[in-house]
């Protein structure tokens, strides 16, 4: 969760309001955050709200609150001026960091508290945001130092060099990301890379080398700097331009102007087919039933209500019939649903005024069925001899996909995964196991282990598409370990649970041919079988090992 250094003089400035110090920890409600110390007129605020790093500045904090106290209504307009500057995308970056968008911001007063609020959501929305730099990197510069028409390419490390910032002595790329600290830092996100993102001007001058440094010569902005240059780049179109109207947003609130950048693109599939003017400001819309607003909330809102309050939440609300129609900023990507939108009125009429009400039914907690059920198998299995593990639901697709074989396998997959150990959920269990295993070749054969957990595999059908399955997975590792043993097993799970069970010669990537087997029971499939030696290398198994997996 972002904390931000703020000085409670100028954010009170930029919310046209003095507070006390308890009247501003009750408005800072509006932005889930509260002040964790205070010296003097600094102040150390904990902002809540993770997803939206428009609120990760005083700028940001002061523009909220102007709203939620009814100073502003309805979604705060940017005037973006007409583009005369170009940043031309060469192909070289294609495979490196795809994508960059730009904007100019003239007649900024620079001054200490915008310059330290600068430099803080810079890294705020670069580190949380972006993934520490992976999915997005800012790049702040005096504009009077460039000479436009702007390039973004790739160049070789002997093609390059230039003074990283705050340092006098050109570098070639190469040199930067071994020995600078950023370079140090952030040097794995260009690791591989032949050809250095650069943005560079027409004259040759280097402005940057994303996401890693900006150069000392145009890269340093001062209380002197009267018109900036902002560039953000990554790897998704829509995030980097997020990230920029973010940016462009906090100095345009400090008096800045905005001009547009035209993105112009190479001609290739993954670029738009014609060239681009940002920061582009749009609005998307959304739709639901004023009786849901009333359900969800517990309390009975009136259509005007509904309006004043979406109004207060930097929103344009309209009550036709029975129906709410809200339109909202489109850099707010933490809007997903018209829960989000109920969210943000209950804000502003807030939550302190809602009164509680006593619970009128009385209810009797109970586990359940299926959990009792999963107790239930655990049991059998723990009574024959096995040990009971417990692993992530979350997995890498190299385990679940190219160390068993599974190639061209769908999974449910998070968008923008921190690391690619997290990167989706499994859809089988027995992976997990086997690096279980890995991780205790020290400990004395045989090795007998079980979980029962879930799976999720993507599903139409389903209204999430996603249908979740609960698994059971027992793997026995030890040196006279076969499928005869296994199945033993099987059967002793089968017989005490009073499952029938049919057997049926079956072939599995992980497994060896002629000694796999599915299992079916009762419509529930799964399988059986010893796994192949290029599987057990793949995990670093050594002993022959077993599997049995069956959806319950």
């Amino acid at each position: 969760m972002p904390t931000l250094e703020v000085s409670k003089r100028d954010l009170e400035k930029l919310v046209g309001k003095t507070f006390s110090l308890e009247g501003l920890e009750e408005a800072l409600m509006y932005v889930k955050g509260e002040i964790d110390g205070s010296d003097g007129d600094k102040l150390s605020i904990d902002v809540k709200e993770t997803n939206r790093p428009e609120l990760w500045s005083t700028e940001g904090i002061a523009r909220e609150i102007r709203a939620r106290i009814g100073r502003e209504k309805g979604i705060r307009k940017y005037r973006v001026g007409k583009a005369r500057t170009s940043c031309t995308i060469d192909k070289s970056v294609e495979k490196s960091r795809p994508f960059i968008c730009c904007a100019v911001i003239r007649g900024v007063k620079v001054t200490e508290n915008l310059l330290v609020q600068m430099i803080q959501l810079q890294e705020k929305v670069s580190t949380t945001f972006g993934r520490k730099r992976r999915e997005t990197g800012i790049g702040l510069y005096d504009f009077d130092k460039m000479t436009p028409p702007i390039y973004y390419k790739g160049l070789g490390n002997n093609e390059i060099e230039f003074a990283p910032l705050e340092y006098r002595v050109k570098m070639r790329p190469s040199e930067i990301l071994a020995e600078h600290p950023k370079g140090k830092e952030f040097g794995h996100l260009l690791q591989g890379t032949e050809r250095f993102p650069i943005v560079i001007d027409s004259r040759n001058v280097v402005a940057s080398m994303p996401p890693i440094i900006n150069s000392e010569e145009t890269g340093k902005v001062t209380e002197k700097t009267r018109n900036l240059f902002l560039e953000v780049t990554g790897w998704n179109w829509e995030t980097v331009n997020t990230a920029l109207k973010v940016m462009v947003m906090a100095l345009a609130d400090r008096g800045g102007k905005i001009e547009a950048v035209k993105i112009n693109f190479p001609k290739t599939k993954s670029y738009p087919s014609k060239s681009i003017e940002t920061p582009q400001f749009g609005t998307k819309k959304i739709s639901f039933a004023l009786e849901y607003a009333n359900k969800v909330s517990g309390i009975s809102f009136k259509p005007n209500e509904i309006v004043l309050l979406a109004g207060r939440s930097g929103m344009n609300a309209k009550v036709k019939g029975k129906k709410v129609e809200v339109e909202y900023p489109d850099y707010r990507q933490d809007i997903l649903h018209p829960i989000d939108i109920v969210e943000d009125i209950i804000i502003s009429y807030g939550y302190n005024r809602i009164e509680p009400e006593p619970i009128r039914m009385p209810v009797i907690g109970e586990e359940r069925p299926e959990t009792i059920w999963m107790d239930l198998i655990r049991d059998v299995c723990v009574g024959l001899g096995l040990q009971e593990v417990l692993t992530f639901t979350m997995s890498s697709k190299e385990k679940q996909e190219q160390k068993t074989g599974l190639v061209g396998e769908r999974f449910v997959e998070i968008a923008n995964p921190v690391s690619s150990n997290w990167e989706a959920f499994r859809k089988t269990i027995f992976p997990e196991l086997l690096e279980f295993l890995s991780k205790n070749k020290h400990v004395s054969f045989p090795h007998k282990i079980f979980e029962v957990g879930k799976t999720l595999e993507l599903n139409p059908q389903f209204e999430t598409g996603v249908e979740e399955k609960i698994k059971l997975c027992i793997v026995l590792s030890d040196p006279r370990a076969d499928f005869s043993s296994a199945k033993s097993v099987l059967e002793a799970v089968c017989r005490n649970m009073n499952w029938n069970y049919s057997l049926k010669e079956a072939e599995h990537p992980a497994l060896v041919k002629g000694k796999t087997g599915e299992i079916s029971v009762g419509g529930r499939k799964g399988i059986i079988g010893e796994l192949s030696q290029k599987t057990l290398k793949g995990f670093g198994v050594e002993e022959k090992t077993c599997v049995i997996e069956l959806e319950i």
